[in-house]
């Protein structure tokens, strides 16, 4: 993770370095407010289909016109229906670098990039509750490498604060069985 940290700090200083022009972008990152998603998923007990909600951010570096690069996570959550609780939920926290293409086109930014990172899931599985009692239920945790492709539109708000809207897929296995999260996000970024 250091030697991640190190390399984007490396490709900020050079990309500002070669910035020959005052509009053009050096970086952008803010947070994701809005994002509704659908999340595709199994365990054990049953399968899992149902929409999510999340937070999260992004951090993009600009460099050699075309290219772009950083960091991007968050947590997406989602709540669903058992036999016997409407409680049960799934969560993946995920994070870590995307490589991809963008550019600026007067007040607008295209972006296509692609996302691969550490995920952590957390289901709680109630099969029986009475109550806040839960006299059935399965706890389950587990590690996975999450991967998406991004894509995204940045409209300019004004010289620094643009309107993001993207789309991807988070994808990863859980329980022995592939779990997949088409998501719209909608944000806010700080540009410089």
């Amino acid at each position: 993770m250091k030697k991640i940290i190190v390399f984007l700090i490396c490709l900020l200083v050079i990309s500002s370095a070669t910035a020959q022009e005052e509009t053009k972008s050096l970086y952008s990152g803010g947070m994701l407010i809005l994002q509704p998603g659908l999340t595709i998923a199994g365990n054990d007990h049953q399968d899992i289909r149902d929409g999510s909600t999340s937070v999260g951010g992004i951090l993009r570096m600009y460099f050699c016109k075309y290219f772009t690069a950083g960091i991007y996570g968050g947590s997406q959550k989602t709540h669903y229906k058992t036999s016997g609780s409407e409680n049960s939920y799934l969560n993946l926290g995920y994070g870590g670098p995307f490589v991809g293409f963008s550019h600026k086109s007067g007040k607008i930014r295209y972006t296509a990039s692609a996302f691969a990172g550490m995920g952590s899931f957390r289901n709680l599985h109630i099969e029986n509750q009475t109550g806040s009692f839960l006299s059935d239920a399965n706890l389950y945790k587990a590690s996975t490498v999450v991967c998406s492709p991004i894509l995204s539109l940045d409209y300019a708000i004004t010289k620094r604060i643009f309107v993001t809207v993207q789309t991807l897929c988070l994808m990863g296995k859980f329980e022995k069985k592939s779990f997949y999260n088409p998501t719209f996000q909608l944000g806010i970024l700080f540009s410089r």
